[in-house]
């Protein structure tokens, strides 16, 4: 098995360096509006909805793969940020006299300054060779659940997150959306989101072709119908609400499909 069949594309919308290695593929967002060019793959070409990313974040590129799917000669297909990247755990070799200790670093999510070193490693064998088992025994990767908590404290469900740093109203119109379109996902809907205090976040993951598609031919129209009842707010970090939600949809769409998951840790470059 070979990276060739693995492509992880990376968001981005200015410049700043990509990992060098053949499945780590960038993708410029935002470029019409940016005026930038970054000079590599944009999400503005062919069917695509470019425009969109104020409001759709990640999300446009999220679409362009999609739509552009059967070209890509892969068997999986993943979304990442230009500055978070999945990672396998770090170790800590301790010795004491005779005694040697090897200690794996738990962290969900490692805080690492740019250098060639952590770009390397990003770009690794070992990185690529951890994603590829995963993956070969047809588990979807995602990055490690993190737990959620309102101003830092005190545990909470997926849903009274979404309510306490985002707009109430929003929450119950995306509600409406979904068991409306799905109404045979109601229960499950109320019972994920009332009760989950964890998530899976950054809209980014890993899957085979078909999965990725499934996956998009659901969540986009449940977007497109949102749209059409959501009033949009003032606030530019508010304006990205599809991006927002999309977060919280995917968790809910791979525990309908009661999918297999390899969590893996995420680097976020500081």
């Amino acid at each position: 098995m070979s990276s060739s069949d693995l492509k992880i594309f990376s968001v981005f919308h200015k410049e700043y360096p990509v990992p060098v290695c053949d499945y780590i593929v960038p993708i410029q967002v935002g470029k019409g509006s940016s005026g930038i060019d970054l000079g590599f793959i944009a999400d503005n070409t062919g069917d695509h909805i470019a425009d969109k990313n104020s409001t759709y974040s990640e999300l446009t590129a999220l679409y362009w793969i999609w739509k552009n799917l059967e070209s890509f000669d892969c068997k999986w297909v993943g979304l990442s940020h230009y500055r978070r990247y999945f990672i396998v755990p770090e170790t800590i070799v301790k010795k004491k006299l005779f005694l040697t200790k090897i200690i794996t670093d738990e962290r969900p999510v490692y805080e690492k300054e740019l250098s060639q070193e952590t770009l390397d490693f990003i770009a690794s064998d070992k990185v690529k060779n951890a994603l590829l088992e995963k993956l070969m025994a047809n588990k979807i990767i995602v990055p490690t659940a993190l737990p959620l908590r309102i101003d830092m404290t005190c545990r909470c469900s997926i849903k009274n997150h979404y309510i306490f740093y985002h707009i109430k109203e929003d929450w119950y119109l995306m509600r409406d959306v979904v068991t409306q379109m799905y109404p045979h996902q109601t229960q499950s809907f109320d019972d994920f989101f009332n009760c989950r205090d964890m998530m899976y976040c950054c809209n980014m993951f890993i899957a085979d072709k078909n999965t990725f598609s499934d996956y998009c031919a659901w969540l986009f129209p449940i977007l497109s119908e949102l749209e059409k009842v959501v009033k949009l707010s003032e606030y530019p970090y508010q304006r990205r609400i599809f991006g927002f939600f999309s977060e919280r949809l995917l968790n809910f769409y791979l525990y309908q499909k009661k999918a297999e998951l390899a969590e893996f840790p995420s680097l976020y470059l500081i």
